[in-house]
């Protein structure tokens, strides 16, 4: 049997091919450049460069054997995880793994997940109280609102002193213009519930900053862009509630404890004015009894600070509204930054 001639691949250098066959790396005898096996003195004969009746290489790849050469025997396989499939880290981490959930007691280490947790990356988000809704603690909810407004003071208190400046006007108006028709009181009156109802979602929008872990200066307590929808909830609440009391005080206050969480939903969640009062009665009644005694402590500490000349309002004020929001954010499963 004759060799086959040498057929130059498309990776060899530049040039004629080598007679003799044993391609790229051989010389002109049809051996390999490098020395052979230990003890052979010389350019020992290469198992590359050796004649023989295979016309095809048995497998493809780096170091296949080109037209008439033997076939090279495949390389043994290299023990542990294919390349394909690397390993990150200890043993049981990195891709196709739950990914790990943090101690309490030591947020730096691994562990597997939680009961409760989700096992593909779910769960509580690192400076945050929790993932899912919990339970409404009254307490807890006053101690988080004292604890933002002391660390971030200035900014709620200048937006406390816009509201009393808002106040002062409309006694000034009414002491110098004395109004004596129904319609400019009753317009002096939407004029200052207007105003009041914007500057509840101010304070509203500053409290959701603060539970989202960003203390708000004075500029970001404006930014909402759905002021129509704030004003038209507020409305339909307030109206609402005033035909419910004109039956009778109770149902009144019945229907103005159900809204009570509704401008949060339209500032945080962006719903519709129907939409909002909708999920704030079933928020409210799906936690009744928290919500009542949380309802009850905030007009208790509103009305503690107003009976100190109005000074303690400054305070009373920003704490209340944050105090809502933490309790809104809790019972919806909304991110609370950690204190």
């Amino acid at each position: 049997m004759t060799d086959t001639p040498y057929a130059a691949s498309s990776d060899s250098p530049g040039g004629p091919p080598v007679p003799g066959g044993g391609g790229q790396f051989a010389d002109g005898t049809g051996r390999h450049e490098a020395p052979g096996r230990a003890g052979a003195a010389g350019p020992g004969p290469s198992r590359h460069g050796m004649a023989g009746g295979a016309g095809y290489p048995q497998f493809e790849g780096p170091g296949a054997a080109q037209y008439g050469e033997e076939p090279l025997e495949p390389a043994p396989p290299i023990a542990g995880p294919p390349p394909s499939a690397p390993q990150y880290g200890p043993a049981g981490t990195g891709p196709g793994y739950p990914a790990p959930q943090a101690k309490p007691d030591n947020p730096g280490y691994a562990t597997a997940p939680a009961p409760g947790v989700s096992a593909t990356g779910g769960g509580q988000t690192p400076g945050y109280y929790h993932s899912g809704a919990q339970a409404l603690d009254v307490g807890r909810s006053l101690s988080y609102g004292w604890d933002r407004f002391r660390a971030n003071p200035g900014p709620w208190l200048g937006v406390t002193a816009v509201g009393v400046l808002i106040y002062l006007a409309f006694l000034a108006i009414v002491q110098i213009f004395e109004p004596t028709s129904l319609f400019t009181v009753l317009f002096l009156f939407l004029v200052v519930l207007v105003a009041l109802w914007l500057l509840q979602a101010v304070m509203i929008r500053g409290a959701l900053y603060e539970t989202d872990g960003y203390p708000p200066a004075f500029g970001s307590f404006f930014r909402f862009v759905n002021a129509g929808n704030v004003l038209l909830t507020a409305l339909l609440a307030f109206a609402a509630t005033l035909l419910a009391a004109s039956l009778c005080l109770l149902p009144g206050l019945i229907v103005g404890f159900l809204c009570m969480f509704s401008l949060h939903f339209v500032i945080d969640q962006d719903y519709g004015p129907l939409e909002a009062i909708k999920a704030s009665a079933q928020l409210v009644l799906a936690n009744l009894w928290a919500a009542l005694l949380l309802a009850l402590t905030v007009t208790l500490v509103t009305v503690v600070g107003a009976a100190a000349c109005g000074l303690g309002l400054f305070i009373a004020g920003p704490v209340c509204a944050i105090a809502v929001t933490y309790a809104y954010r809790m019972l919806t499963a909304g991110p609370v930054a950690r204190i």
